[in-house]
């Protein structure tokens, strides 16, 4: 019952803070920190996501009209580790091929390798150094490379051309037995692939004389 001495509000019961109030009351500081913590993060995030936006697009503008070696170049200088230097890679690896520079060439496959493993046109580096390899003269690196090729990056689209190459480097230095092995290794792997159905010619090899 209320006194005539005490206010009626004497007699409520004082609800005690609840569990939310409490971590307020005694971490306020420390959340705080985290909120605007959390808020830098995401505005720095954001930015990384705008600059990265811009540079692809520059970097696809700047390729887009690359033409030469010297152009190439500046695309992987000025915009390294993006898409279009990965192409403008590949291009100027090609074009050093062509003009007999396969060291500077090998070198430049290597490092696109090395630089996008993860890439789906990775395979492309030592399907490359096989080329390299094979218009040099060297057979055997360029075995080599094919087999490193087939078996590294085997979901790629590469995978069945290097078997494929494989099986031709073999049968031109008369390995007709190891040529067709080869053949329907790659017709059991991929047999759907554009390269298992150029095999079905190439599949008709003739056996290799008898001695």
């Amino acid at each position: 019952m209320s006194s005539p001495f005490t206010p009626p509000e004497a007699d409520q019961e004082i609800a005690p803070p609840s569990t939310l109030e409490i971590l307020w009351i005694n971490h306020r500081g420390a959340l705080l920190g985290g909120i605007v913590g959390l808020t830098i993060l995401t505005i720095i995030g954001l930015g990384v996501l705008a600059v990265n936006r811009s540079a692809r697009i520059a970097s696809e503008t700047l390729l887009s009209g690359a033409n030469n070696d010297a152009a190439w170049n500046e695309v992987i200088s000025k915009y390294p580790r993006t898409p279009a230097a990965a192409d403008a890679m590949l291009l100027l690896a090609a074009s050093l091929r062509d003009a007999g520079k396969i060291e500077e060439s090998d070198s430049l496959y290597s490092r696109f390798t090395e630089t996008y493993p993860a890439s789906p046109l990775a395979v492309s580096g030592l399907i490359g150094r096989a080329s390299n390899a094979r218009i040099a003269g060297k057979p055997a690196d360029a075995l080599n490379s094919y087999q490193q090729a087939a078996a590294a990056y085997p979901q790629s689209y590469g995978a069945p051309f290097a078997i494929f190459s494989q099986a031709r480097l073999l049968a031109q230095q008369g390995s007709m037995e190891d040529a067709r092995r080869v053949i329907q290794s790659l017709g059991t792997q991929y047999p759907n692939s554009v390269a298992a159905q150029a095999a079905g010619v190439a599949a008709q090899l003739p056996q290799q004389p008898q001695n």
